[in-house]
């Protein structure tokens, strides 16, 4: 997996070697020509009807908007007929490798997709090399290059993204990086109809504020509330609460009060048994557990914004999608806390999640999830240093 990288070294794939300048030529593409950047559900709306082109570039890495793309890109392009993929990772390639087997007809399929990983591994030189199978591309083979977003302090972020908008001058380039809100909630409801599910529109919202614009996490939770729903097939709030959260809400509850006590043993006992409770070993896991603590503390404070008015309360409690027994829990624990210690608990809780994405390591080493987790038990000690 792709390491970001701040100095260069071979085994790097965000370094540029030293002898390259920054002013490398891209290519002779015109300028002035038409951007051809696409957003990932504008993409697949294009090419249902359109030929589809001999190169794509896929920019961002959620694997889930990834692999739905490639399947698309594989369905049409076979038409009902075998399609061989071919692999190759720029890190340990180059691209004169791969023009060779753009040009290779199938032993296997009539038709092929050379996937180019890492692609941001390879030099701005390299890159124009790859883009060379414009020249002379073979109607029987589509090139797919991947590359990663690299995080904003990215030393060569700009002239990173530069090198891609000029390349969009002349391919079709997939920025799975840009959707919105409202497009991940379209999401949502396309991967819950996928697998035979009607899920609401206060249920799709739940669920991005419980788990955040990450189609890969989404589909992991959808195909788990599928698997339990069995023929059950409505995803409601009520689902997703008791589902996407379950355990992990009475582990926040006891998380948060062992904060007000100031009690640092019990609240790092418990961040460990929420630790296991979740999967995954990569920075968004950590990012999973800061956004429940960070609503749990919203909640509170609206919570206790509404004590004393019924009206107002039962209003917090429907916009949060709070059910039954939990509505005693939160008010309860609103009653404990000052407004001021709300505040200060969830402005600490943003500050670290800040930090969390500006990680500079990669997402799947240990380094990663060491720093991740020190900065989460930075935070217990703070949150239970000022806690009254």
């Amino acid at each position: 997996m792709t390491s970001w990288s701040m100095t260069a070294c071979a085994d790097r794939p965000w370094s540029r070697p030293a002898e390259e300048s920054p002013a490398s030529p891209l290519t002779s593409w015109p300028a002035g020509s038409e951007m051809t950047w696409h957003k990932f559900h504008d993409f697949l709306l294009k090419y249902r009807l359109a030929e589809l082109p001999a190169v794509v570039c896929l920019f961002g890495a959620d694997l889930y908007l990834r692999k739905l793309l490639v399947d698309a890109l594989e369905k049409k392009f076979g038409n009902g007929q075998k399609v061989e993929r071919e692999n190759f990772y720029a890190a340990e390639t180059d691209p004169e490798n791969v023009l060779v087997a753009g040009q290779t007809f199938s032993m296997f399929a009539q038709k092929k997709l050379i996937i180019v990983h890492q692609f941001q591994a390879w030099t701005a030189k390299q890159r124009a090399t790859a883009l060379t199978y414009l020249d002379k591309p073979n109607p029987q083979t589509i090139l797919i290059l991947v590359a990663d977003d690299p995080p904003e302090e990215y030393p060569r972020r700009k002239e990173y993204k530069k090198w891609f908008d000029s390349a969009a001058t002349s391919i079709e380039l997939v920025d799975l990086t840009a959707l919105t809100n409202e497009e991940v909630k379209q999401l949502i409801t396309e991967l819950a109809q996928n697998m035979g599910k009607r899920i609401s529109s206060e249920a799709a919202e739940l669920l991005l504020e419980l788990v955040g614009p990450r189609p890969e996490l989404l589909f992991r939770e959808l195909e788990k509330i599928s698997l339990a729903l069995a023929e059950n097939k409505s995803i409601t709030p009520e689902t997703v609460h008791e589902l996407v959260l379950g355990s992990r809400l009475q582990n926040i509850f006891e998380f948060t009060n062992a904060l007000g006590r100031k009690d640092l043993a019990g609240s790092l006992r418990i961040y460990a048994k929420m630790r296991e409770l979740i999967s995954g070993n990569e920075i968004f896991w950590f990012l999973g557990i800061l956004n429940m603590v960070k609503r749990h503390y919203r909640i509170l404070l609206e919570t206790q914004a509404g004590l004393g008015s019924e009206q107002r309360l039962r209003a917090a409690m429907e916009r949060n999608k709070i059910f039954g027994p939990n509505r005693k829990d939160y008010i309860a624990q609103a009653e404990k806390f000052s407004p001021a210690e709300l505040l200060n608990f969830f402005e600490l809780c943003h500050e670290t999640e800040l930090k969390l994405w500006s990680s500079k390591i990669d997402t799947e080493i240990i380094s990663t999830v060491t720093d991740s987790n020190l900065l989460i038990e930075n935070l217990i000690f703070k949150l239970c240093r000022t806690a009254s």
